[in-house]
């Protein structure tokens, strides 16, 4: 057949759209084939490279054998009953056919694959959000708990603080009371020990020396004291109750008076009749309760480190003068130890 006659009719081809059929390459007119304009328009290229025309399509093998060329030979229809057949489906798929088929296809793939999975998303989203839900619960609980505690702990801080300052002011007052019923005691220290000793005559002896004679019967009582520290090699302090406070002033006065005129010839154990290789220092001194000996060497190590020329102790209070034409300090505790300067 001639390119330029149409394989459907005896008109020759013109500039209208034409099909041409991918199997035997006969061209047809639009209107001779079964594909609407509107179907032609929206065939893309490849479609149209593809196309069938029914000759050809009806060469190919049915189930009825049957072969229904595009355009019959003429006969005589006078006899034949004609009547209006539907229009068959267009041998390429529309547009519209295809955009369904597409349709179809991704609807499949939303239902079998992508539904589920985007389920399974969603209720793990969902566990997410019950879990950050719980744990945000919880930080509340424990934010609201903390204010709560960090309240409480405040209010015991300061109740702390306070307890702290009433247990410093009642040991003070206790050490006070207990320094009250040491105030008729003196201690007369680095004495020799000896097995034969009598310690009240060794009182009255000294009594004798510093000229403030002590009767008998105006010592309570006299002994010595246990070490503080065992492992001192200084001999045991001699403990002497005196009747009264006033007495116990006026020996602790006669004693600093006799080493302050005999500044050479200072109170020792030989004053007292007791013999020893070498002299022997002694000192009588008002009877410290262990926290306050305690405060006292405190004090004196102290004060040599600052270079504080006095440190002395009076009714019980321990007392430091850096010089002679400075103000003296009361150590009260080592709070006030500490912070000398």
């Amino acid at each position: 057949m001639s390119d330029f006659e149409c394989a459907g009719c005896p008109g020759a081809l013109d500039d209208t759209p034409i099909l041409q059929c991918h199997l035997c390459n006969d061209k047809y007119h639009i209107v001779c084939t079964r594909v609407s304009m509107q179907d032609f328009n929206v065939m893309s290229l490849e479609m149209r490279k593809f196309w069938i025309c029914d000759v050809c399509r009806c060469k190919q093998p049915r189930g009825d054998h049957s072969n229904t060329p595009v355009r019959g030979s003429p006969v005589d229809v006078g006899f034949v009953t004609q009547r209006v057949k539907s229009r068959s489906t267009c041998s390429c798929l529309s547009a519209t056919s295809v955009r369904e088929i597409i349709r179809e296809e991704l609807r499949s793939i939303f239902d079998n694959d992508l539904n589920p999975r985007i389920q399974e998303i969603k209720n793990t989203i969902a566990s997410f959000e019950a879990s950050l839900s719980f744990l945000s619960q919880d930080m509340e609980k424990v934010k609201s708990d903390y204010a709560i505690h960090s309240a409480q702990i405040q209010v015991i801080i300061k109740e702390n603080d306070s307890l702290r300052a009433t247990n410093q002011t009642v040991s003070t007052r206790l050490m006070q009371l207990e320094q009250q019923t040491r105030a008729s005691n003196i201690e007369i220290q680095c004495v020799p020990e000896n097995k034969q000793e009598n310690l009240i005559n060794t009182v009255q002896q000294l009594g004798k020396i510093i000229k403030c004679p002590v009767a008998k019967e105006n010592i309570h009582f006299c002994a010595r004291t246990a070490k503080m520290n065992t492992k001192s090699p200084r001999p045991r302090s001699i403990l002497v109750k005196f009747s009264s406070p006033r007495l116990r002033d006026e020996f602790l006065a006669a004693t600093i008076k006799y080493n302050k005129n005999n500044s050479s010839d200072k109170l020792t154990a030989g004053h007292l009749g007791v013999a020893t290789d070498k002299k022997t220092r002694i000192y009588v001194v008002e009877n410290l309760t262990p926290e306050g000996k305690i405060l006292h060497a405190a004090a004196r190590r102290r004060a040599k480190e600052l270079g504080f020329r006095f440190v002395w102790v009076r009714d019980g209070k321990i007392f430091v003068r850096k010089s002679d034409g400075s103000n003296y300090v009361h150590i009260r505790n080592h709070d006030t130890l500490n912070n000398l300067s």
